[in-house]
């Protein structure tokens, strides 16, 4: 999926680095991000006739496809939600998007959608992954995963709304939003804490990277356990992951847009790849096995009923 990739020179801040990831420029394939589109009018989104939790209506009233982000979110409408997949939407044109709701405690209309600041938190994006890959029930395993997130945040939300998780921790994470720049030529990045590898992430090209950035750190960082421990950076073990996962067995599901999608079968975490016109768009991979998973939620729900 990816040809080639070169890992750039690594910014650490306490406990986390990111490495940056450049792959090579690719001008075969313009794209209209969800953020510029709403800037320009460009976008449409609302609620279904018969409004329902797991699927909303999107415009795109472009002549370029509209590329909706997996975990994406965006408020407002009946509930804030994420986009359940990697989308693109062909050019002048409306479709039923499929998502998730990230507002388990409201049903009702309060405004007309907008995007958000945030993607949805490293752990959500990984239960999503493994409920999708274990033929689970996708939905229970998001609220599942921003209510364990309000609970070790020690924060609670009127309507249980993991955009308000956000604003609670927003002082926290903007100190690395200053330490964590993006770098020319940069493409995706790998995230580290206490040296471990969580997971990484790669656009089609620089520009499109750039816009999902602070998003992307922040996903991570909000399910940190912040400290000043020091660690050694292993660029080996870090390419030594993503190598893996480009070469592992990829398997090919249905989607709804213009793209084609792939979910990685790895035994060491899980992942999508998504293309178009034969052209990687976006490809995200979390660490992290089946059986770690289990064992990680049955320790929290247990924790919950403690």
């Amino acid at each position: 999926m990816i040809a080639s990739y070169e890992l750039l020179g690594e910014e650490v801040h306490k406990n986390v680095a990111v490495i940056p990831i450049k792959t090579p420029i690719n001008h075969k394939v313009d794209l209209l991000t969800l953020k510029k589109g709403f800037e320009l009018g460009l976008v449409d989104v609302k609620e279904c006739e018969q409004s329902t939790v797991n699927t909303i209506i999107v415009e795109n009233k472009s002549v370029a496809p509209l590329l909706l982000v997996d975990g994406e979110e965006i408020v407002g409408g009946d509930q804030n939600r994420i986009m359940d997949a990697t989308i693109l939407i062909a050019p002048e044109s409306e479709m039923k998007v499929p998502v998730n709701c990230t507002e388990h405690g409201r049903w009702g209309y309060v405004s007309d959608f907008k995007q958000s600041k945030n993607i949805a938190n490293y752990k959500t994006r990984l239960a999503k992954h493994h409920a999708f890959r274990s033929k689970g029930n996708v939905q229970k395993a998001v609220w599942d995963s921003i209510d364990e997130l309000e609970m070790s945040r020690s924060f609670s939300s009127p309507t249980q709304a993991m955009s308000e998780s956000y604003e609670n921790a927003k002082s926290d994470l903007s100190e690395f939003m200053e330490a964590f720049e993006v770098v020319e030529g940069q493409t995706g990045v790998a995230v580290m804490i206490d040296g471990e590898v969580k997971g990484f992430e790669v656009f089609l090209n620089s520009e499109i990277y750039r816009e999902y950035h602070e998003k992307i750190l922040k996903s991570y960082l909000i399910n940190a356990e912040v400290n000043d421990n020091v660690f050694a950076i292993d660029r080996d073990a870090i390419k030594s992951i993503i190598d893996a996962a480009l070469n592992d067995e990829f398997e090919e599901v249905k989607n709804e847009g213009l793209e084609s999608r792939f979910e990685i079968k790895s035994e060491d975490g899980v992942g999508s790849c998504y293309t178009f016109k034969d052209e990687l768009i976006h490809m995200s991979y979390f660490v992290g096995s089946d059986e770690t998973f289990a064992e990680s939620e049955k320790k929290i729900h247990d924790d919950v009923r403690i």
